[in-house]
């Protein structure tokens, strides 16, 4: 008996102990996790490692990222996920959910934890899941990132100024109808069955004060908040690509080489930087320091002889204060129309020809982001849309170093405008740095010294590709470095203008810190008989900037920085 009594208390440690083992096996170490949504950064995640391949979210979690709602069901282990007025089950500790009406099977379960129901990653990045939460998600085991992108069929919304005319391009993925009606202070275009995510896009060019995307469960609202009342208003629609045009006609000319204080607003404490305080003539132009010093006066231009400024006659409203809405709206959905015209006679005026120059290629992948996304493959996709943007500009002509994905030496890549005779020479990249956090848009023309420490370490990292470049080619770009300084500083003074133009329009369009106006010694930049500069649109090494250059709308917007800041800059030069 008290042999039978001993084996049952042995049995009953040995039971509690095992359970014991198995509760503190569940109660597994959560750790934090990068979460990237439509280019944003989400905090405060974490996945909980059940082994080194396997990691588990947590449905809580889950549904505060997604903006979901939960139904839990404590008798049955179960929780319903509600997302765009449809569900998904999901029982713990088993493999099947439901997704709508259909059943499928995960190769992993489901597991109750801390009264908390936690599901693998391959439930986010299913079909079914995508379908219902109308979003593409991945997710990196080895980074631990996980990135969302909500489905969209509004991809972009861009704006042009000219004097007379403005132009908003509204670019669709796919043939939407609309309507367009003018409301106090605005023009409303109602786009039926359009998807989009809310975004508020400063534009303050002395027409347009700013641009709403507003989403509604059956249509989007584009809202073109008005500064000056228009002439006129026509709306067209385009199709390869598809795209609805508003063409608003000025009332009043604007200055658009003039520089705004909005510009600014989002970024204040992180105004454009020139450069060397002490070296003025290197960086900027008097007028453009002096429009600097004054704090970017808005709607205003600086005389060339007494420097003094004056205000242009630009109609400003108040809240009270109502836009006169006697314009006239002309909806021409049938006629296909091409960009408005600033009056003057194209075919007697020389098309500026740019080349455009994208970073790296080939051999040379250039930096890579934690994802592995080659900055190669970004640079020329910038560049695509760029010359895209300035095909349908009859004031330009445009050239492109490469259009695949090939290796070219840096030294030959300036020779391609020297022979040409450009006008001018702008090479994209995306920047990089080992600390993760760095993130940001910079500009840089060239200067044999550079800016700052950080600034010469970008130069760096860009000049490393001539390792790939062999012997005879280093030669060749040290023998040209000894004439460089003879000539660089004829062309230093309109780099600066054109990179601080394009600086002050990625401020208002980027929605990323804004690092600066910057000089530096790069290889590619030398040896160009032109004015060049090199463009880092942002840091394809932070999880949160290389997710945004992945995206088509980021992706087009640098390239409208770049167009609209080479149009001010040439407004700025018709001037002198």
């Amino acid at each position: 008996m008290r042999i039978i009594t001993k084996l049952l208390i042995l049995l009953l440690v040995l039971f509690v102990s095992t359970c014991l083992y198995a509760v503190k096996k569940e109660i597994v170490p959560s750790q934090p996790i990068s979460v990237i949504v439509n280019g944003e950064s989400y905090v405060g995640a974490s996945v909980y490692k059940v082994s080194e391949k396997t990691k588990y979210f947590s449905v809580k979690e889950i549904a505060e990222i997604y903006n979901a709602n939960l139904e839990w069901k404590p008798v049955s282990s179960q929780v319903v996920v509600y997302l765009n007025n449809r569900k998904i089950e999901i029982k713990a500790n088993s493999n099947e959910v439901i997704f709508g009406r259909k059943l499928k099977k995960m190769s992993l379960p489901s597991r109750l934890i801390k009264n908390d129901i936690y599901i693998p990653a391959e439930i986010l990045t299913s079909k079914e899941f995508s379908e219902i939460a109308e979003v593409n998600t991945e997710w990196n085991l080895q980074t631990l990132v996980l990135s969302i992108n909500h489905w969209t069929n509004i991809t972009a919304v861009k704006y042009f100024t000219k004097p007379e005319s403005t132009q908003v391009i509204i670019q669709l993925s796919k043939a939407l109808s609309y309507t367009v009606s003018k409301t106090s202070n605005s023009i409303s275009i109602k786009i039926l069955k359009g998807k989009v995510q809310s975004e508020l896009i400063n534009v303050d060019n002395g027409v347009i004060k700013n641009i709403q995307c507003i989403p509604d469960k059956h249509f989007v609202l584009v809202k073109i908040n008005l500064e000056q009342s228009p002439k006129m208003v026509k709306t067209s629609i385009f199709s390869k690509p598809n795209r609805i045009s508003v063409d608003i006609v000025h009332s009043q000319s604007v200055d658009v080489s003039s520089l705004r204080e909005s510009a600014y607003s989002e970024f204040d404490e992180e105004k454009v930087s020139v450069g060397d305080e002490n070296n003025v003539n290197l960086t900027l132009s008097e007028e453009l320091r002096q429009s600097q010093i004054s704090e970017i006066i808005s709607t205003s231009e600086i005389d060339e002889k007494t420097k003094d400024v004056k205000k242009l006659p630009v109609k400003k409203f108040e809240s009270n204060d109502i836009i006169d809405d006697s314009y006239m709206i002309v909806d021409d959905t049938a006629t296909v129309v091409g960009i408005m015209s600033d009056g003057e006679d194209k075919d007697y005026k020389r098309k500026k020809l740019i080349v455009l120059d994208a970073g790296h290629g080939g051999e040379d992948a250039g930096a890579i982001g934690p994802s592995g996304t080659k900055e190669k493959d970004i640079n020329l996709e910038i560049v695509y849309e760029l010359k895209s943007i300035f095909d349908k500009d009859n004031d330009y002509e445009v050239i492109l170093t490469r259009n695949d994905d090939t290796f070219i030496p840096l030294a030959e890549r300036t020779i391609i405008a020297n022979e040409n005779s450009a006008d001018l020479f702008i090479s994209v990249h995306c920047n990089a740095n080992f600390d993760r956090n760095i993130q940001g848009f910079e500009i840089y023309f060239l200067s044999e010294n550079a800016t700052d420490s950080e600034a010469a370490a970008t130069a760096t990292l860009e000049n490393s590709v001539l390792e790939l470049e062999g012997k005879s080619n280093k030669k060749r770009i040290a023998l040209e470095s000894i004439f460089w300084s003879m000539t660089v500083t004829e062309y230093m003074k309109d780099s600066s203008e054109l990179s601080y133009f394009i600086s002050v329009e990625a401020n208002s369009r980027l929605r990323i810190p804004n690092r600066g106006v910057k000089q530096a010694s790069f290889y590619v930049l030398r040896g160009s008989q032109m004015p060049s500069i090199l463009v880092e649109s942002a840091f394809l090494s932070n999880y949160a900037e290389e997710a945004k250059l992945c995206s088509k709308k980021f992706r087009i917007a640098v390239a409208n920085s770049i167009y609209e800041g080479v149009v001010r800059y040439y407004a700025r030069k018709s001037k002198e």
